[in-house]
């Protein structure tokens, strides 16, 4: 092993699909450097000073490591649209986030805490990770969920309207459902979905509706409890009312599984009433655990235009059918990918960017896109490598046994043999220039080469 490696060989190997991304020798080393530091606990906020390792504050932000991540970021000239592309490339051609039919696109939105006048696209507006309006930054994502993994594909900051010269009425503003407009748009025709799944904010949404049903485009999109509509004194007029009218005979039992494998049983029903129905542009239902009192926390009122079978000849329906069971699950996709979607973001310093520019802010959002894709990547050259797993074999190992990881146990994997590496290697570079000693070497060697070291109690 080269004693000046700082690097381990699978990230090494990664990160040499991507050299190509950048024009210089320089811009590649600090590439692996900002990988390397995303990838490592979070001790450490994951700024120009964390990812360089140097001293916190004024002293270490000086220092020629924490310029050079900083240069990288925001002075350097690599386009991170093209390295964006590299990774989308890549995705496609792994078992876990290849394109298939079965996939759907999630519309996501990250809401961010950040201050100040200077930095763009920072405005006082709903951030989703707080609950609350604060000052910060709100970018909209589309999100890849195979029956694997899930992805980002493609995502854009949302500019607040104070940054254009005629506020709303500016022809470059765009509101968060018109960017996610764009995005569908720019990834649909390569990446095959059986649907856009999206929560309320854009299922009340008419212009992201309207596109959507014009385009054919099959969705499963959410309604508040609170949606009307005109009617008259005698009828029910919101989506709430109609799921408390609905007959007993409606409701079907749906068995959840949940992430963590526990299963609990919710009723699903389809209802008629208002704009609703299978003859109307929108289909209703209405999930939930108690289809008497409707807990408002845990029901789930969804709207689709997906077929409710071959003859069904509704002109603004998309062409495909599905049952009510399959949209309630279809739907059940998002929840559990929003939640798991922001723990990622957190380990891997997606606010942590000490950057003003637009410019700088999407590259270090794509590096932490490059960051966590690799955690599928190197699941799938083990899975590749694993000896028990032939081409030719007759009787094949069960699907669970070839399943990847889920990124949480890939991430756990990768810091077991990441961290030691790169802490013995600094603390020992601390200590003296020598050569290590035979036992600690052949501990950097398996460690370097991507074997993890045991650092849980079992």
């Amino acid at each position: 092993m080269d004693t000046q490696q700082l690097i381990p060989e699978p990230l090494e190997q990664y990160c040499q699909l991507f050299d190509a991304a950048f024009t210089r020798p320089t811009q590649q080393a600090t590439f692996r450097t900002y990988l390397q530091g995303l990838l490592l606990g979070t001790e450490r906020h994951k700024t120009a000073t964390g990812l360089a390792n140097t001293e916190p504050g004024q002293p270490g932000s000086r220092h020629k490591d924490a310029q050079r991540v900083q240069w990288f970021l925001s002075e350097s000239t690599w386009d991170p649209e093209e390295l964006n592309n590299m990774r989308l490339a890549l995705l496609r051609t792994l078992t876990s986030t290849a394109p298939c039919d079965g996939a759907v696109l999630v519309i996501d939105e990250t809401g961010d805490r950040k201050y100040g006048t200077h930095t763009a696209h920072v405005g006082r507006q709903y951030l989703g990770s707080l609950g609350q309006v604060d000052s910060g930054i709100v970018t909209v994502h589309v999100l890849y969920d195979t029956p694997h993994a899930y992805v980002p594909l493609k995502f854009v900051p949302y500019i607040p309207a104070h940054h254009f010269e005629r506020k709303t009425n500016d022809p470059a503003f765009k509101t968060e459902p018109q960017l996610a407009i764009d995005l569908i748009d720019a990834i649909r025709a390569d990446w095959p979905y059986r649907a856009v799944v999206a929560d309320s904010f854009y299922g009340r949404n008419e212009v992201f509706q309207t596109h959507l049903i014009r385009q054919f485009i099959p969705f499963v999109l959410a309604l508040p409890a609170s949606h009307t509509w005109w009617h008259t004194a005698d009828q029910p007029g919101s989506v709430e009312e109609l799921a408390l009218h609905a007959a007993p005979e409606a409701w079907q039992p749906l068995l959840r599984t949940y992430a963590d494998g526990h299963q609990e049983v919710k009723w699903v029903a389809e209802l008629q009433g208002g704009p609703f129905g299978p003859l109307q542009t929108f289909r209703l239902m209405v999930v939930t655990p108690d289809p008497v009192k409707l807990p408002e926390e845990r029901t789930e009122y969804l709207i689709s235009n997906l077929r409710t079978d071959d003859q069904d000849t509704m002109v603004w329906h998309a062409k495909t059918p599905a049952t009510l069971l399959e949209i309630a699950l279809l739907y059940a996709r998002r929840p559990r990918i929003e939640q798991a979607y922001r723990e990622v973001k957190q380990h891997g310093g997606w606010t942590h960017c000490q950057a003003r520019s637009d410019l700088a802010l999407r590259r270090h959002w794509n590096l932490v896109c490059v960051a966590f894709c690799f955690l599928y990547w190197e699941a799938s050259q083990l899975i590749d490598e694993d000896p028990t797993i032939g081409p030719h074999d007759d009787h094949p190992p069960s699907a669970a046994a070839v399943q990847p990881p889920t990124w949480s146990a890939a991430l756990r994997r990768v810091r077991c043999y990441l961290e030691p590496f790169v802490w013995i290697w600094r603390a020992w570079r601390a200590f003296t220039t020598a050569e290590p000693p035979k036992i600690l070497l052949a501990l950097l060697r398996s460690v370097a080469q991507g074997q993890p070291l045991s650092l849980y109690v079992t």
